[in-house]
């Protein structure tokens, strides 16, 4: 029945037969509530809402709802997610167990809302379209910021933060924000056909790294570029009108002078060493030294060869090793094997979101590489759903096409070939 319907359709018709066919597939309005529950973490503290336990509160609604709604689907939800949770249940048992944090210290009790965030972004996931309409949101929302925007340092050396208390205040969360918002908006001019959302997503590309040029951040600039470079591969293929439109796009960006103010940071930052590269083969060998446990995360931080400096790892394999040992470490690398495995395989091909998956992966790919937490960040958690989802997706379709097909001409001698039941019309 269903099953023989999809053979051979791929994605759109699975999500399209499994919306109309199941009861459990995920309402518009569960989405369009993620969404507000992301206005609040990033623009709570701005417009005076970020007060007690708001946050939790709207976030363990939302994640009952979800569940509460999902119904069998919830075996697929825990396929996808199982080795993320494996390696937040291992953390947090790891720091409250091991190390003595509190269960609703920074730290584990940030993990745990990652968690309850991993559940409902992978069920809404399922609805067709989430990641554009996902990142659309992000790119409102970091234009909502932009009145909080601001220049903080001396004026050899100033870099731009948010204030109003906006959760990626930062400037490197913030460049890491934008530079998100700007590769989603260079994929989008390049896989449009429409002249005017080309146009306008080129546009936006440029001013989000304009903000990302300000903070000065140098891995959100290197990340962007090497994402932007890997999508050119296939518009190379198809032609080289979109790519001629952003050159020529940001030709007059820089002729009219917008990245000057930026240009002149970057060059007087330079190649300054902000202790990175020297604190990551100190971080290892704390990590040699304990490595079941870690050392905490109280006391990740570690001080620099003749200094009282103390930096921590900004990495987040790094962070992981250092804070709670191998077993999380294993979790979380393990988790990464599989997002790259179901990008780069055919699985990774089989949606409607398949352009857009691979760049933006290397882009979260090497914020990781930056950041301590930036695994957290609500985009590169939208990223990660999407992908999931997807390989979940295609594995089921692969076995239900199987099913059908042996059902419908593996059938006994004067038999009547009769597809079987699905996951969608349980």
């Amino acid at each position: 029945m269903v099953a023989s319907r999809v053979v051979s359709k791929g994605a759109p018709a699975v999500r399209k037969l499994a919306a109309t066919a199941s009861p459990f597939w995920p309402k518009a309005y569960l989405e369009y509530a993620y969404y507000v529950q992301l206005f609040y973490a990033i623009m709570g503290g701005a417009i005076g809402l970020s007060t007690g336990g708001v946050g939790a509160g709207l976030l363990g609604l939302l994640a009952g709802l979800c569940l509460f709604q999902m119904g069998p689907y919830w075996i697929l939800i825990a396929r996808a997610i199982a080795l993320p949770l494996a390696c937040g249940l291992s953390f947090a048992a790891v720091q409250v167990l091991a190390h003595g944090e509190s269960l609703f210290g920074g730290s584990v009790r940030n993990i745990f809302a990652w968690m309850i965030g991993l559940v409902i972004a992978h069920y809404v996931a399922l609805r067709a379209g989430f990641l554009n309409r996902c990142a659309i949101a992000h790119v409102l929302l970091g234009m909502m910021t932009l009145p909080y925007l601001k220049l903080v340092g001396d004026t050899a050396y100033m870099r731009a933060r948010l204030g109003g208390g906006i959760s990626i205040a930062n400037p490197n969360d913030l460049g890491a924000y934008f530079g998100f918002c700007a590769v989603y908006l260079v994929l989008l001019g390049l896989e449009t056909r429409r002249l005017w959302m080309r146009a306008m997503a080129f546009s936006g590309a440029v001013g989000c790294m304009l903000v990302v040029g300000l903070t000065v951040s140098r891995a959100p600039l290197l990340a962007a570029a090497c994402s932007v470079l890997f999508a050119f591969r296939r518009v190379l293929n198809r032609g080289f009108l979109p790519l001629l439109g952003l050159l020529v796009l940001a030709w007059f960006a820089y002729g009219f002078g917008l990245f000057d103010s930026a240009a002149d940071m970057y060059q007087r930052r330079g190649l300054e060493e902000t202790g990175r590269f020297v604190v990551w083969p100190l971080a290892i060998r704390r990590f040699l030294e304990s490595p079941l446990v870690g050392v905490g995360v109280s006391g990740m931080a570690t001080p620099l060869p003749g200094s009282h400096t103390l930096v921590t790892p900004h990495n987040g394999f790094v962070y992981f090793a250092l804070t709670s040992g191998i077993v999380p470490l294993l979790f979380f690398t393990a988790y990464w094997v599989q997002l790259i495995r179901t990008v780069f395989t055919r699985r990774g091909s089989w949606g409607g979101d398949a352009p857009f998956l691979a760049p933006l992966l290397v882009y979260a790919f090497m914020l990781t590489n930056y950041l301590n937490e930036a695994w957290m960040f609500s985009w590169m958690v939208a990223i990660f759903a999407t992908i999931r989802v997807g390989g979940v997706l295609f594995d089921i379709e692969r076995t239900e096409n199987a099913i059908a097909r042996r059902d419908l001409y593996d059938v006994p001698f004067g038999g009547r070939a009769v597809a079987p039941r699905t996951l969608w019309s349980r």
